[in-house]
């Protein structure tokens, strides 16, 4: 009972803004830290994994941040760009991680190989860290709007878009109680919701 009492305060506080939210968290307020780490998870998480860390890397920096974020809640300055402070972290700890595995891991040996051999190893650039903080930031941007749908919608549009596994509409229909070829409008109606709400915002 306790459990499921906290988890619908977290879910009443969705709809607060991030200032809210750090006010409340600054007040003491678990339940408003809880939607707080709710809200970013997908983002930490999302970074080190397209880094190529492993799943514990991942977990062990999401822990990292979330800490670093708590220690430094009190000291920031734009509580309007916490995603903004959140990439540049994530991003520290997961090159603080690589660094320290490569430390660990025994160089390649490239014995018997030329120059063209080797270079074919070396992978290409990555995204530059000004556009990766773009398309993260857009992409949080579009997840804090789908949480601001109605029920409805976004519960269809997290099976459509954020489930592992894709689900057939049969599948989703089921789950949501509702007839098979209502999905297909209904996607469409909940599509058009979040296109006008990101309307100006990406």
């Amino acid at each position: 009972m306790k459990q499921q009492s906290v988890s619908g305060a977290v879910e009443e506080r969705a709809r607060n803004t991030d200032p809210e939210l750090v006010a409340q968290c600054l007040d003491g307020s678990q339940t408003a830290w809880a939607t707080l780490v709710t809200r970013y998870q997908r983002l930490i998480y999302s970074i080190p994994l397209r880094a190529r860390l492993s799943a514990d890397d991942a977990a062990d920096i999401f822990q990292s941040v979330c800490l670093k974020l708590y220690e430094k809640l009190s000291t920031l300055r734009d509580h309007d760009r916490i995603s903004s402070w959140l990439i540049t972290t994530t991003n520290r700890e997961c090159w603080r991680v690589s660094a320290r595995n490569r430390r660990d891991s025994p160089p390649p040996s490239f014995e018997g190989e030329d120059e063209g051999e080797r270079l074919d190893e070396i992978p290409s650039a990555a995204m530059p860290v000004d556009e990766q903080r773009e398309t993260l930031e857009r992409q949080q941007i579009v997840r804090e709007t789908v949480e601001s749908l109605p029920e409805r919608c976004r519960d269809l549009l997290r099976m459509l878009f954020y489930q592992k596994d894709e689900l057939s509409y049969a599948d989703i229909a089921r789950r949501m109680g509702i007839p098979v070829p209502s999905v297909g409008p209904t996607r469409a109606r909940c599509l058009e919701k979040l296109k006008k709400l990101l309307n100006g915002r990406i």
